[in-house]
């Protein structure tokens, strides 16, 4: 009864409904997630884990499990959605993420910790669905505006997500938290049910006539430029999630009082990925009339340049202000990419072809925080000095690599090349 008043404003079309559940559907649900996983150290250091270099390889592989699994298992979700819709897969997530929560936040070990992490793992991840969902209903003249704003719908959330979770975390405490993270997850699910629709053979004709199917990856990797992509994505996300599990640590080290941690940690990571949002729109506009090859580059280099003294540091404010730097100079280029996926990307094939390129991106996400607790163990500050050099071997590639990459999308037309089955 509640919907009633809200129904008149629903765009009439269907694509822009999926669009829309897609982008509330994201908003709560990573939203949820950095309520807790950016103070997971100090979850874990109440669970009765000692030691920095301990904390910090438990927090990394708490981090690291789910995702890597669930990036292991989207193509075989990925065929399942195939044949009884997509729709249905992204509803058992955001159902699993609500029960995963739920039972976070009565854990009294780290190893029940890991337990939930390993099932929601299993379950797959809603990361690795959201951009192929998007892609396979939203029409080409509005696909780059459309991953544009799931970009900077997933980056807003996550940055408010550190901020409130850090006040809730500091008020009611951790255990509570998890449960706000729950009730959002099942919000979740109740806008997928009410607004998503599953393309159909209406749809499929509303797109170009072509109809979505499978392919494998060593045929998606023939796609022009799809290593380039792959690429990026991994090590782009490899580094944003490394930051996770050092620092609340690092903050700790530079003097922060233990009861501020969660707050400056918080605001950190918060005002970080509010940057990388508004890289992501300034990115967006500027591809219209820039070179993405130029745009990219300068991102990468700027990575590289920012990350070292971020290691260098001796305060608290000063991390801050180059973690802020490096959002807004270094941001946008998983922007970059899937727009230029969205170009050379047969239309026939891009759903399951967005789901490996989804899956590089996770599975980006799951190493990075584990390579943090690994070189935490060497020294607190090594996963800054690892990250510039990342980013400056990354530049190279692109730099020898994505010329080709940017001449095919130049070129796209109307007419994309086939993939032969």
């Amino acid at each position: 009864m509640s919907a009633l008043p809200i129904r008149p404003s629903l765009p009439k079309e269907q694509w822009r409904r999926n669009r829309l559940a897609i982008n509330i559907a994201a908003a709560l649900v990573f939203s949820g997630f950095t309520f807790v996983m950016p103070f997971l150290p100090l979850y874990v250091k109440d669970l009765g884990v000692q030691g920095e270099a301990g904390i910090a390889t438990w927090a990394g592989l708490l981090l690291t499990i789910a995702p890597l699994l669930a990036s292991l298992l989207a193509p075989a979700w990925g065929r399942i959605g195939d044949r009884y819709g997509m729709k249905l897969m992204i509803e058992r997530c955001a159902f699993a993420m609500a029960l995963h929560w739920a039972f976070f936040g009565f854990a009294t070990s780290v190893y029940h910790l890991l337990i939930l992490r390993i099932a929601l793992g299993l379950t797959g991840g809603f990361a690795t669905l959201s951009m192929p969902l998007l892609v396979s209903t939203t029409p080409k003249d509005h696909m780059s505006q459309s991953i544009g704003l799931l970009q900077t719908v997933q980056m807003i959330s996550s940055a408010v997500g550190p901020i409130v979770g850090g006040l809730l975390a500091d008020s009611i405490g951790i255990r509570k938290t998890c449960m706000v993270s729950a009730v959002l997850a099942a919000v979740a699910l109740i806008m997928i049910d009410r607004l998503y629709k599953d393309p159909d053979a209406v749809a499929a004709a509303a797109l170009g006539g072509a109809r979505e199917r499978s392919i494998s990856f060593k045929q998606a990797a023939a796609i022009p430029s799809f290593g380039v992509m792959i690429a990026v994505l991994f090590f782009v996300n490899f580094v944003e999630r490394s930051f996770a599990p050092v620092i609340p640590l690092y903050i700790l080290a530079l003097g922060t009082s233990l009861r501020n941690v969660a707050k400056t940690a918080g605001l950190i990571i918060s005002l970080g990925l509010f940057a990388e949002a508004v890289s992501a729109l300034i990115l967006g506009n500027r591809l219209k009339r820039g070179s993405p090859r130029r745009l990219l580059l300068w991102r990468l280099a700027a990575g590289a340049l920012i990350c070292t003294p971020m290691g260098l540091v001796w305060a608290a404010e000063q991390l801050l202000v180059l973690r802020l730097a490096l959002g807004l100079l270094a941001g946008g280029c998983m922007v970059v990419m899937y727009t230029l996926a969205s170009m050379v990307v047969p239309k026939e094939t891009r759903g399951t072809s967005f789901s490996f390129l989804a899956s590089a991106s996770l599975l980006g996400a799951a190493i990075g925080p584990v390579a943090a607790g690994v070189l935490t163990h060497l020294n607190i500050r090594a996963t800054f000095f690892f990250n510039g050099i990342v980013f400056f071997l990354l530049l190279l590639y692109a730099w020898k690599s994505i010329g080709p990459a940017i001449q095919a999308a130049d070129q796209a037309s109307d007419s994309r090349p086939s993939i032969k089955a």
